[in-house]
């Protein structure tokens, strides 16, 4: 009798959640992106295509659709150089009109170290200094197919507008009417048809989705009806818990400018307990919103009551600001030129400071991103991705982007994050926006 009280008595552990899908470990799923990548050349009717292979660790679900145009925006513009003429002395007068309007900057590979008074070849003028056009809008027709099934999933190409929306990231990611699955070993086809005259770049296309590490195959209904466990609950909407709290880790990254620069940030995850990142989402701070210029040009003997904006040279710009690129605002373009299309010859001094500004801005910044779970040791992506295709545009248009499946960050580990810059200069904010399970840990230690 005594025993069977003891028995009775005996403390049970309490399961909270949902109970655990057979077979199938919550830490087993992870938010995934496969991207195809396309070097696209400018001319219409050009025909590229791309194959996505999927790993052998276990089949993919998409989800939803993306993508974004990384531009080679820089053009060469041709400056005729004076013998033993250094690039400081040049002055606003020699820049082509159209660079004024909608920028130009030094050569982010060359400029830095030559500007401002070192001597220049004569045949250096067309390599030293870009244009940097206005970023455009994108056309092409696509088609994708599935290898595994020998399904097309659309009857015939279609327009990239039309089907998955604008190319700079303000619009929400499209979601597929029902998730895909995708076997391990298959492979996913996509074909682009180029519409778009003198437009070059990079075109990304992602599909995002989630991955079942180990899973063989697993029916679309039972994807979708995949749930947490007690060990290590990933979906509490409707559950709270007084030890369950909304939680952000931040990644910062300095962003230096120049192309294909590579830096990595990592974030590690406190001993309190698991993380949960449901979305992610990302911005860009920059130091300098405005170009001033008189304090330098006033030194250098450039400033009276009226200005001549054509006899300024280079050299009063700061550095940093002509590697970024410069521009006239688009409200002074009025003040700044004549009535015949000269640059001011009679400026008003006290205008100086205000007539330039930078093109590096927040909405302009462009890079290519890897995400890495040391306590898993994953990808998050099959390649390094770009930053509109995977994320959406940087001035905060756009919904967050929501990962497929929640993400479960174990305790003492790290996210590792890696960008490839490609425009763009100043401090970068990475936020992944979850949960926090207090006194929980992953996969060993009950919830409380």
């Amino acid at each position: 009798m005594l025993n069977q009280q003891r028995a009775r008595s005996r403390a049970v552990p309490r399961r909270y959640g949902p109970i655990p899908s057979p077979g199938n470990s919550p830490t087993s799923i992870i938010p995934y992106d496969y991207a195809a990548k396309f070097e696209l050349k400018g001319v219409p009717g050009n025909i590229v295509q791309d194959v996505i292979n999927i790993s052998v660790e276990g089949v993919f679900v998409a989800v939803a659709i993306g993508y974004g145009f990384e531009e080679e925006r820089g053009q060469f513009i041709e400056i005729p150089i004076a013998p033993l003429e250094k690039p400081g002395d040049i002055t606003l007068g020699r820049i082509p009109i159209e660079a004024l309007i909608t920028g130009f900057r030094l050569d982010p590979r060359l400029g830095p170290a030559v500007f401002p008074d070192q001597e220049l070849p004569r045949d250096f003028g067309n390599k030293l200094f870009q244009r940097v056009k206005a970023p455009e809008e994108i056309s092409f027709l696509f088609s994708i197919a599935d290898s595994g099934t020998g399904r097309e999933l659309q009857d015939e190409p279609t327009h990239n507008i039309a089907s998955l929306g604008t190319s700079n990231g303000e619009r929400p990611f499209r979601l597929l009417a029902q998730p895909l699955t995708f076997l391990p070993r298959s492979t996913i086809r996509l074909q682009i048809i180029e519409r778009s005259e003198g437009i070059k770049g990079t075109l990304f296309i992602v599909l995002y989705g989630y991955k079942i590490l180990g899973a063989s195959s697993c029916p679309e209904p039972l994807m979708r009806s995949l749930r947490g466990s007690p060990a290590c609950p990933i979906e509490t909407i409707g559950n709270p818990r007084d030890r369950t709290i909304p939680f952000d880790y931040v990644a910062r990254v300095e962003l230096t400018g120049p192309p294909k620069n590579r830096v990595e940030a990592e974030v590690p995850i406190n001993v309190e307990g698991g993380f949960v990142a449901t979305a992610l989402g990302y911005g860009l701070a920059v130091s300098e919103l405005s170009v001033r210029v008189r304090e330098t040009a006033a030194r250098l003997g450039f400033v009276t009551d009226k200005i001549d904006l054509s006899l300024l040279p280079l050299r009063i710009f700061p550095r940093n600001a002509l590697t970024d690129g410069i521009r006239i605002r688009p409200n002074f373009l009025r003040i700044a030129f004549q009535d015949n299309g000269e640059l001011s010859a009679a400026l008003p001094a006290d205008l100086l400071d205000g007539v330039f500004e930078p093109l590096n801005r927040p909405e302009d910044v462009s890079f290519r991103y890897t995400i890495f779970d040391s306590g898993r040791g994953v990808e998050l992506q099959n390649q390094p991705i770009h930053n509109i295709a995977g994320l959406g545009i940087a001035n905060g248009d756009r919904p967050f982007k929501r990962f497929a499946r929640p993400m479960i960050f174990l305790p003492r580990s790290t996210i590792r994050i890696t960008i490839e810059e490609h425009f763009g200069r100043g401090t970068l904010f990475l936020v992944f926006q979850g949960y926090k399970v207090l006194g929980a840990i992953a996969g060993i230690r009950g919830r409380p």
